[in-house]
């Protein structure tokens, strides 16, 4: 098969003594090094995949908590609370660890809302008994573990990044 390259378009050389194009400089500064001179990133420019998938952890956990809980009522493993909790716990720390620490408390509440919605209550309702206020202390408490893991494993790698630029 053929590949088919298309050239980027260009904007023509500027004329001798032409006044220069505003923004000119900087586009080619951020084409050439995906970045501003300010440091914020290029309009056009891809995030780095990390930030990507820093984007995308709130939906995808979202979407594989729904599937947990499908898998826990389709087992019957719903009417045992405490592995259950334990289990989106679990999920909660995962998501939060991946998730940009602004979207923490939404992943707990995401998190908490299947929780009590679906294994607790069965029906797609949500209560405020004391299990429901339990179970949202210990998906709070997943969240924050999460954050906390990630933001030390966040300044180990840039402490290293620094040791190993200055050597």
């Amino acid at each position: 098969m053929a590949a088919l390259h298309h050239s980027l378009p260009t904007r023509p050389p500027a004329a001798p003594g032409a006044a220069p194009v505003p923004g000119a400089a900087r586009t080619r500064r951020a084409v050439a090094g995906g970045r501003t001179a300010a440091g914020g990133r290029a309009v056009g420019a891809a995030p780095p995949a990390d930030e990507l998938g820093r984007d995308l952890a709130l939906p995808v956990g979202a979407a594989v908590t729904a599937v947990a809980v499908t898998a826990l009522l389709v087992t019957g493993q719903a009417g045992h609370l405490r592995l259950s909790l334990a289990a989106f716990a679990l999920l909660t720390v995962a998501i939060a660890a991946a998730a940009r620490p602004r979207l923490v408390p939404a992943v707990v509440l995401v998190s908490w809302m299947f929780f009590d919605g679906f294994v607790v209550h069965q029906h797609a309702e949500l209560a405020w008994r004391q299990t429901d206020r339990t179970s949202l202390w210990v998906l709070a408490v997943a969240g924050l573990a999460g954050a906390v893991c990630a933001a030390a494993a966040r300044g180990a790698r840039a402490a290293r990044a620094r040791r190993g630029g200055a050597v």
